[in-house]
Protein backbone atom coordinates (compact mmCIF):
# COMPACT_ATOMS: atom_id res chain seq x y z
CA UNK A 1 0.00 0.00 0.00
CA UNK A 2 1.35 3.45 -0.93
CA UNK A 3 2.08 6.35 1.42
CA UNK A 4 -0.96 8.25 0.14
CA UNK A 5 -3.26 5.30 0.81
CA UNK A 6 -1.84 4.78 4.29
CA UNK A 7 -2.27 8.46 5.12
CA UNK A 8 -5.79 9.65 4.22
CA UNK A 9 -5.19 13.16 5.64
CA UNK A 10 -2.15 13.62 3.40
CA UNK A 11 -4.07 12.31 0.40
CA UNK A 12 -6.91 14.78 1.01
CA UNK A 13 -4.50 17.72 1.33
CA UNK A 14 -2.77 16.71 -1.85
CA UNK A 15 -6.04 16.50 -3.77
CA UNK A 16 -6.90 20.01 -2.62
CA UNK A 17 -3.55 21.67 -3.24
CA UNK A 18 -1.59 19.60 -5.77
CA UNK A 19 -1.96 21.89 -8.77
CA UNK A 20 -1.12 25.01 -6.76
CA UNK A 21 1.95 23.28 -5.29
CA UNK A 22 3.04 22.14 -8.74
CA UNK A 23 2.84 25.72 -10.05
CA UNK A 24 4.60 27.07 -6.96
CA UNK A 25 7.50 24.62 -7.24
CA UNK A 26 7.59 24.45 -11.05
CA UNK A 27 7.22 20.67 -10.80
CA UNK A 28 4.83 18.25 -12.43
CA UNK A 29 2.13 16.71 -10.22
CA UNK A 30 3.67 13.30 -10.94
CA UNK A 31 7.09 14.45 -9.70
CA UNK A 32 5.50 15.55 -6.42
CA UNK A 33 3.52 12.39 -5.81
CA UNK A 34 6.52 10.21 -6.70
CA UNK A 35 8.73 12.09 -4.23
CA UNK A 36 6.11 11.85 -1.48
CA UNK A 37 5.82 8.12 -2.04
CA UNK A 38 9.60 7.72 -1.96
CA UNK A 39 9.89 9.72 1.25
CA UNK A 40 12.33 12.23 -0.26
CA UNK A 41 9.70 14.95 0.12
CA UNK A 42 7.06 15.78 2.73
CA UNK A 43 3.92 17.89 2.57
CA UNK A 44 3.69 19.94 5.75
CA UNK A 45 0.06 20.48 6.63
CA UNK A 46 -2.36 19.47 9.37
CA UNK A 47 -6.02 19.67 8.27
CA UNK A 48 -6.85 21.01 11.74
CA UNK A 49 -4.69 24.11 11.12
CA UNK A 50 -7.27 26.56 9.83
CA UNK A 51 -6.25 28.89 7.01
CA UNK A 52 -3.03 27.02 6.27
CA UNK A 53 -1.42 26.75 2.87
CA UNK A 54 0.67 23.52 3.00
CA UNK A 55 4.23 23.52 1.68
CA UNK A 56 6.57 20.92 0.25
CA UNK A 57 9.97 20.21 1.76
CA UNK A 58 12.51 17.91 0.12
CA UNK A 59 13.95 16.97 -3.25
CA UNK A 60 13.21 18.23 -5.84
CA UNK A 61 11.27 21.16 -4.28
CA UNK A 62 12.87 24.53 -3.53
CA UNK A 63 14.95 24.80 -0.37
CA UNK A 64 12.85 26.16 2.48
CA UNK A 65 13.71 28.35 5.50
CA UNK A 66 12.35 28.05 9.05
CA UNK A 67 12.20 30.78 11.69
CA UNK A 68 12.32 29.83 15.37
CA UNK A 69 10.44 32.00 17.84
CA UNK A 70 9.19 31.48 21.39
CA UNK A 71 9.32 32.67 24.98
CA UNK A 72 11.91 31.93 27.66
CA UNK A 73 11.85 32.24 31.46
CA UNK A 74 13.87 35.48 31.16
CA UNK A 75 12.00 37.01 28.18
CA UNK A 76 8.30 36.24 28.12
CA UNK A 77 5.99 38.44 26.03
CA UNK A 78 3.18 36.94 23.91
CA UNK A 79 2.89 40.28 22.10
CA UNK A 80 6.56 40.12 21.13
CA UNK A 81 6.10 36.61 19.73
CA UNK A 82 3.20 37.84 17.62
CA UNK A 83 5.42 40.58 16.22
CA UNK A 84 8.12 38.02 15.47
CA UNK A 85 5.68 35.94 13.43
CA UNK A 86 4.84 39.05 11.42
CA UNK A 87 8.55 39.78 10.93
CA UNK A 88 9.21 36.20 9.79
CA UNK A 89 6.33 36.32 7.31
CA UNK A 90 7.46 39.66 5.91
CA UNK A 91 11.04 38.45 5.52
CA UNK A 92 9.94 35.40 3.53
CA UNK A 93 10.18 32.49 5.97
CA UNK A 94 8.44 29.30 4.83
CA UNK A 95 7.66 27.88 8.28
CA UNK A 96 7.72 28.95 11.93
CA UNK A 97 8.64 26.88 14.98
CA UNK A 98 7.34 27.73 18.44
CA UNK A 99 10.08 26.92 20.96
CA UNK A 100 8.31 28.56 23.90
CA UNK A 101 9.24 27.37 27.38
CA UNK A 102 7.58 30.05 29.54
CA UNK A 103 4.08 31.40 30.05
CA UNK A 104 0.76 29.89 29.00
CA UNK A 105 2.05 27.62 26.26
CA UNK A 106 -1.40 26.45 25.17
CA UNK A 107 -2.63 30.01 24.70
CA UNK A 108 0.57 30.96 22.87
CA UNK A 109 0.32 27.98 20.53
CA UNK A 110 -3.36 28.50 19.74
CA UNK A 111 -2.68 32.16 19.00
CA UNK A 112 0.22 31.30 16.71
CA UNK A 113 -1.86 28.76 14.83
CA UNK A 114 -4.54 31.39 14.34
CA UNK A 115 -2.14 34.11 13.20
CA UNK A 116 0.29 32.03 11.13
CA UNK A 117 -0.74 30.84 7.64
CA UNK A 118 2.56 28.97 7.41
CA UNK A 119 3.14 25.46 8.75
CA UNK A 120 3.85 25.66 12.50
CA UNK A 121 6.21 23.31 14.29
CA UNK A 122 6.72 22.65 18.00
CA UNK A 123 8.81 20.59 20.42
CA UNK A 124 6.18 18.88 22.62
CA UNK A 125 8.62 17.83 25.34
CA UNK A 126 9.08 21.52 26.17
CA UNK A 127 5.48 21.79 27.32
CA UNK A 128 5.69 18.50 29.22
CA UNK A 129 8.92 19.62 30.83
CA UNK A 130 7.71 23.12 31.66
CA UNK A 131 5.05 21.84 34.03
CA UNK A 132 7.70 19.92 35.98
CA UNK A 133 10.51 22.47 35.97
CA UNK A 134 8.18 25.36 36.87
CA UNK A 135 7.30 23.39 40.00
CA UNK A 136 11.04 23.14 40.80
CA UNK A 137 10.87 19.37 40.33
CA UNK A 138 13.34 17.13 38.50
CA UNK A 139 12.57 16.28 34.87
CA UNK A 140 13.30 12.68 35.87
CA UNK A 141 9.85 12.67 37.53
CA UNK A 142 8.12 13.13 34.17
CA UNK A 143 5.47 10.55 33.40
CA UNK A 144 5.81 9.47 29.74
CA UNK A 145 2.00 9.42 29.59
CA UNK A 146 2.06 13.20 29.95
CA UNK A 147 4.39 13.54 26.98
CA UNK A 148 2.18 11.42 24.74
CA UNK A 149 -0.89 13.34 25.94
CA UNK A 150 0.84 16.58 25.00
CA UNK A 151 1.61 15.28 21.51
CA UNK A 152 -2.01 14.19 21.05
CA UNK A 153 -3.30 17.60 22.16
CA UNK A 154 -0.99 19.53 19.86
CA UNK A 155 -1.96 17.36 16.89
CA UNK A 156 -5.62 18.10 17.57
CA UNK A 157 -4.87 21.83 17.90
CA UNK A 158 -3.42 21.89 14.38
CA UNK A 159 0.38 21.74 14.79
CA UNK A 160 1.85 20.72 11.44
CA UNK A 161 5.20 19.19 12.43
CA UNK A 162 6.87 18.26 15.71
CA UNK A 163 10.45 17.73 16.76
CA UNK A 164 10.68 14.44 18.62
CA UNK A 165 14.06 13.07 19.74
CA UNK A 166 13.18 9.46 19.02
CA UNK A 167 16.66 8.43 17.93
CA UNK A 168 18.28 9.38 21.22
CA UNK A 169 18.97 6.08 22.97
CA UNK A 170 20.47 5.37 26.39
CA UNK A 171 23.57 4.12 24.59
CA UNK A 172 23.90 7.33 22.57
CA UNK A 173 23.38 9.54 25.61
CA UNK A 174 26.09 7.65 27.48
CA UNK A 175 28.46 8.15 24.54
CA UNK A 176 27.80 11.88 24.48
CA UNK A 177 28.26 12.28 28.21
CA UNK A 178 31.20 9.97 28.81
CA UNK A 179 33.23 9.77 25.57
CA UNK A 180 35.19 13.03 25.86
CA UNK A 181 32.76 15.35 24.11
CA UNK A 182 33.65 18.98 24.80
CA UNK A 183 30.04 20.16 25.04
CA UNK A 184 28.14 16.97 25.81
CA UNK A 185 24.44 17.37 24.92
CA UNK A 186 23.39 20.87 23.84
CA UNK A 187 19.88 20.06 22.58
CA UNK A 188 17.30 21.08 25.19
CA UNK A 189 15.00 18.21 24.27
CA UNK A 190 17.94 15.83 24.14
CA UNK A 191 19.14 16.94 27.58
CA UNK A 192 15.67 16.51 29.11
CA UNK A 193 15.39 12.96 27.79
CA UNK A 194 18.97 12.07 28.68
CA UNK A 195 18.38 13.19 32.26
CA UNK A 196 15.16 11.19 32.41
CA UNK A 197 16.86 8.04 31.08
CA UNK A 198 19.85 8.35 33.40
CA UNK A 199 17.80 8.82 36.54
CA UNK A 200 15.19 6.17 35.73
CA UNK A 201 17.48 3.58 34.17
CA UNK A 202 15.07 3.23 31.25
CA UNK A 203 15.11 3.63 27.49
CA UNK A 204 13.76 6.74 25.74
CA UNK A 205 9.93 6.41 25.79
CA UNK A 206 9.68 7.99 22.32
CA UNK A 207 11.94 5.26 20.97
CA UNK A 208 10.47 2.45 23.05
CA UNK A 209 6.87 3.34 22.16
CA UNK A 210 7.40 4.67 18.64
CA UNK A 211 4.28 2.94 17.30
CA UNK A 212 2.14 4.92 19.72
CA UNK A 213 3.66 8.15 18.47
CA UNK A 214 2.83 7.17 14.89
CA UNK A 215 -0.75 6.38 15.87
CA UNK A 216 -1.15 9.87 17.32
CA UNK A 217 0.31 11.69 14.31
CA UNK A 218 -1.17 9.75 11.39
CA UNK A 219 -4.80 11.00 11.55
CA UNK A 220 -3.62 14.63 11.41
CA UNK A 221 -0.72 14.23 8.98
CA UNK A 222 1.62 15.61 11.64
CA UNK A 223 5.09 15.27 10.13
CA UNK A 224 7.78 13.95 12.45
CA UNK A 225 10.90 16.06 12.48
CA UNK A 226 13.17 13.42 13.94
CA UNK A 227 15.32 15.49 16.26
CA UNK A 228 19.08 15.52 16.55
CA UNK A 229 19.33 15.35 20.33
CA UNK A 230 23.02 14.52 20.02
CA UNK A 231 23.94 17.14 17.44
CA UNK A 232 27.42 18.58 18.01
CA UNK A 233 27.43 21.81 20.00
CA UNK A 234 31.09 22.44 19.20
CA UNK A 235 32.93 21.94 15.95
CA UNK A 236 35.41 19.56 17.57
CA UNK A 237 32.51 17.24 18.53
CA UNK A 238 31.21 16.92 14.96
CA UNK A 239 31.14 13.42 13.54
CA UNK A 240 31.72 11.54 16.78
CA UNK A 241 30.25 8.13 17.64
CA UNK A 242 27.32 9.59 19.59
CA UNK A 243 26.16 11.70 16.65
CA UNK A 244 26.34 8.86 14.15
CA UNK A 245 24.69 6.37 16.52
CA UNK A 246 21.66 8.66 16.61
CA UNK A 247 21.68 9.21 12.84
CA UNK A 248 21.60 5.45 12.26
CA UNK A 249 18.61 5.19 14.60
CA UNK A 250 16.85 8.06 12.80
CA UNK A 251 17.24 6.34 9.45
CA UNK A 252 15.70 3.13 10.77
CA UNK A 253 12.84 5.00 12.45
CA UNK A 254 12.08 7.07 9.37
CA UNK A 255 11.96 3.95 7.21
CA UNK A 256 9.52 2.29 9.59
CA UNK A 257 7.37 5.44 9.91
CA UNK A 258 7.01 5.67 6.13
CA UNK A 259 5.83 2.07 6.05
CA UNK A 260 3.13 3.14 8.51
CA UNK A 261 2.20 6.18 6.40
CA UNK A 262 3.71 8.89 8.62
CA UNK A 263 5.90 11.50 6.98
CA UNK A 264 9.37 12.20 8.40
CA UNK A 265 12.12 14.76 8.13
CA UNK A 266 15.58 14.32 9.63
CA UNK A 267 17.17 17.03 11.72
CA UNK A 268 20.84 17.58 11.08
CA UNK A 269 24.01 18.85 12.67
CA UNK A 270 24.55 22.14 14.44
CA UNK A 271 28.27 22.98 14.75
CA UNK A 272 30.36 21.50 11.94
CA UNK A 273 33.69 22.83 10.58
CA UNK A 274 33.41 23.93 6.97
CA UNK A 275 35.65 21.19 5.60
CA UNK A 276 33.38 18.53 7.16
CA UNK A 277 29.99 19.92 6.08
CA UNK A 278 29.71 18.13 2.74
CA UNK A 279 30.71 14.74 4.16
CA UNK A 280 28.30 15.13 7.08
CA UNK A 281 25.36 16.00 4.84
CA UNK A 282 26.05 13.23 2.35
CA UNK A 283 26.50 10.69 5.15
CA UNK A 284 23.24 11.64 6.84
CA UNK A 285 21.38 11.57 3.53
CA UNK A 286 22.70 8.11 2.74
CA UNK A 287 21.84 6.65 6.15
CA UNK A 288 18.30 8.08 6.05
CA UNK A 289 17.36 7.08 2.48
CA UNK A 290 17.45 10.69 1.27
CA UNK A 291 14.66 11.79 3.59
CA UNK A 292 14.25 15.60 3.74
CA UNK A 293 17.11 16.99 5.80
CA UNK A 294 16.50 19.94 8.10
CA UNK A 295 19.63 21.59 9.50
CA UNK A 296 20.49 24.30 12.00
CA UNK A 297 23.09 26.24 10.05
CA UNK A 298 25.31 24.31 10.17
CA UNK A 299 27.53 26.68 12.12
CA UNK A 300 31.03 26.44 10.70
CA UNK A 301 32.76 28.28 13.55
CA UNK A 302 32.10 28.61 17.27
CA UNK A 303 33.71 31.97 17.98
CA UNK A 304 31.39 34.50 16.34
CA UNK A 305 28.67 35.33 18.90
CA UNK A 306 26.54 38.11 17.51
CA UNK A 307 27.31 36.94 13.98
CA UNK A 308 26.12 33.33 14.12
CA UNK A 309 23.61 34.09 11.37
CA UNK A 310 26.60 34.75 9.08
CA UNK A 311 28.51 31.65 10.21
CA UNK A 312 25.30 29.64 9.74
CA UNK A 313 24.70 31.07 6.28
CA UNK A 314 28.22 30.12 5.16
CA UNK A 315 27.68 26.55 6.36
CA UNK A 316 24.11 26.53 5.07
CA UNK A 317 25.08 27.43 1.51
CA UNK A 318 27.56 24.56 1.35
CA UNK A 319 25.02 22.24 2.99
CA UNK A 320 22.38 23.05 0.36
CA UNK A 321 24.85 22.31 -2.41
CA UNK A 322 25.53 18.97 -0.68
CA UNK A 323 21.85 18.01 -0.46
CA UNK A 324 20.10 19.83 2.42
CA UNK A 325 16.42 20.60 1.89
CA UNK A 326 15.42 22.83 4.79
CA UNK A 327 17.44 25.50 6.63
CA UNK A 328 16.62 26.48 10.19
CA UNK A 329 17.78 30.02 10.62
CA UNK A 330 20.20 31.37 13.17
CA UNK A 331 19.97 34.97 14.32
CA UNK A 332 22.47 37.50 15.71
CA UNK A 333 21.02 36.62 19.13
CA UNK A 334 22.03 32.93 18.97
CA UNK A 335 23.88 31.77 22.12
CA UNK A 336 23.29 35.22 23.69
CA UNK A 337 19.65 36.11 24.23
CA UNK A 338 16.13 35.75 22.84
CA UNK A 339 15.84 37.21 19.33
CA UNK A 340 13.71 40.29 18.69
CA UNK A 341 11.95 41.21 15.45
CA UNK A 342 15.12 42.68 13.92
CA UNK A 343 17.01 39.49 14.74
CA UNK A 344 14.24 37.39 13.18
CA UNK A 345 14.42 39.41 9.97
CA UNK A 346 18.22 39.19 9.84
CA UNK A 347 18.13 35.44 10.47
CA UNK A 348 15.52 34.73 7.81
CA UNK A 349 17.36 36.79 5.22
CA UNK A 350 20.73 35.17 5.99
CA UNK A 351 19.23 31.71 5.51
CA UNK A 352 17.39 32.77 2.36
CA UNK A 353 20.67 34.03 0.92
CA UNK A 354 22.32 30.73 1.87
CA UNK A 355 19.53 28.74 0.23
CA UNK A 356 19.80 30.82 -2.94
CA UNK A 357 23.60 30.51 -3.10
CA UNK A 358 23.31 26.73 -2.73
CA UNK A 359 20.64 26.51 -5.40
CA UNK A 360 22.77 28.52 -7.83
CA UNK A 361 25.53 25.95 -7.32
CA UNK A 362 23.01 23.19 -8.03
CA UNK A 363 21.91 24.89 -11.25
CA UNK A 364 18.29 25.23 -10.10
CA UNK A 365 16.40 27.11 -12.87
CA UNK A 366 14.58 29.58 -10.58
CA UNK A 367 17.82 30.61 -8.89
CA UNK A 368 19.62 31.06 -12.21
CA UNK A 369 16.73 33.10 -13.62
CA UNK A 370 16.86 35.45 -10.64
CA UNK A 371 20.60 35.94 -11.15
CA UNK A 372 20.08 36.61 -14.86
CA UNK A 373 17.35 39.16 -14.13
CA UNK A 374 19.58 41.00 -11.63
CA UNK A 375 22.54 41.07 -14.02
CA UNK A 376 20.42 42.41 -16.88
CA UNK A 377 18.90 45.07 -14.63
CA UNK A 378 22.33 46.18 -13.38
CA UNK A 379 23.63 46.47 -16.92
CA UNK A 380 20.67 48.69 -17.80
CA UNK A 381 20.87 50.66 -14.50
CA UNK A 382 17.25 49.58 -14.11
CA UNK A 383 16.59 50.05 -10.40
CA UNK A 384 13.02 48.79 -10.56
CA UNK A 385 14.26 45.63 -12.26
CA UNK A 386 16.96 45.21 -9.61
CA UNK A 387 14.32 45.54 -6.90
CA UNK A 388 12.17 42.85 -8.53
CA UNK A 389 15.15 40.49 -8.75
CA UNK A 390 16.44 41.17 -5.23
CA UNK A 391 15.90 38.67 -2.42
CA UNK A 392 15.12 41.64 -0.18
CA UNK A 393 13.59 44.49 -2.23
CA UNK A 394 12.86 46.52 0.90
CA UNK A 395 16.55 46.61 1.80
CA UNK A 396 17.52 47.74 -1.69
CA UNK A 397 14.95 50.51 -1.68
CA UNK A 398 15.79 51.63 1.85
CA UNK A 399 19.53 51.90 1.21
CA UNK A 400 18.94 53.80 -2.05
CA UNK A 401 16.31 56.17 -0.67
CA UNK A 402 18.59 59.21 -0.22
CA UNK A 403 19.82 59.08 -3.83
CA UNK A 404 16.87 57.46 -5.56
CA UNK A 405 16.61 60.30 -8.08
CA UNK A 406 20.05 59.41 -9.42
CA UNK A 407 20.51 56.90 -12.21
CA UNK A 408 23.72 55.64 -10.64
CA UNK A 409 24.47 54.43 -7.13
CA UNK A 410 26.00 56.68 -4.47
CA UNK A 411 29.21 54.67 -4.28
CA UNK A 412 30.46 55.51 -7.79
CA UNK A 413 28.44 58.48 -9.02
CA UNK A 414 30.13 59.89 -12.14
CA UNK A 415 32.69 57.11 -11.91
CA UNK A 416 30.03 54.47 -12.70
CA UNK A 417 31.76 51.95 -14.97
CA UNK A 418 28.48 50.73 -16.47
CA UNK A 419 27.35 54.21 -17.49
CA UNK A 420 30.84 55.28 -18.59
CA UNK A 421 31.23 52.38 -21.00
CA UNK A 422 27.66 52.68 -22.20
CA UNK A 423 28.36 56.26 -23.23
CA UNK A 424 31.52 55.19 -25.00
CA UNK A 425 29.61 52.59 -27.01
CA UNK A 426 27.11 55.24 -28.10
Amino acid sequence: MSMLHRNPALNTLLEQHLHHLADQENLSPRAITDALEAGTMVLLGNPAHQGLMPILVGQPAKVKVNANIGTSPLCNSPEAESRKIAAALKAGADTVMDLSIAGDLDALRVGMLRDCPLPLGTVPIYAAGQRILDADADIATMNPEDLFAEIAKQAEQGVDFITVHCGLSRRGADMALHDNRVLGIVSRGGALLARWMQENGRENPLLEDFDRLLDLCLPYNVTLSLGDGLRPGAGVDAGDAAQWEEVINLGQLARYARQRGVQCMIEGPGHVPLHQVRAQIQGIKRLTDNAPLYVLGPLCCDSAPGYDHIAGAIGGALAVEAGVDFLCYLTPAEHLTLPDEADVRAGVMASRVAAHVGEIALGRPAALEREKAMNNARKALDWEGMSRAALDPAMLENRREEHKSEEVCAMCGKFCSVKMLRKKEN
